[in-house]
């Protein structure tokens, strides 16, 4: 099992943007712990940052990239190309393309489950 950091998974979506603006890419490893935090919080799972396992990995790629596509659409920078695997999204088909990884980050979560724990208290 191949576990990631927070820095390797910002790079992977550095890789994956073309043309990051400094000033998000300098908040990258921010980004992608914010978006671990939230896995933590869906699932309820102990994640971290120094080894993320392979089975969170695709979420938190899939939501940290489409949060850094927001924010240069915020910034109103766009970018030139999103590469997903071997796909490659020009610059025309991009705007609705965080949408769509935020959901298949949800969906990948949503895949691994919701761990809860019940406490019965007397009284």
């Amino acid at each position: 099992m191949t576990t990631l950091t927070d820095i390797q998974i910002g790079s992977i979506v550095s890789g994956m943007v073309d043309n990051i603006p400094a000033g998000i890419s300098g908040l990258l490893t921010t980004i992608v712990d914010q978006q671990i935090y939230f896995a933590e919080q869906f699932t309820g799972d102990s994640i971290g940052t120094t080894a993320v396992v392979t089975t969170y990995q695709p979420a938190i790629i899939s939501l940290s990239t489409a949060n850094v596509l927001e924010l240069m659409e915020a910034q109103g920078l766009g970018t030139k190309s999103v590469s997903i695997g071997e796909l490659k999204i020009s610059k025309g088909m991009v705007e609705g393309t965080s949408k769509s990884l935020k959901q298949d980050g949800l969906s990948k979560l949503k895949e691994i489950g919701q761990h809860m724990s019940y406490y019965q208290t007397w009284s």
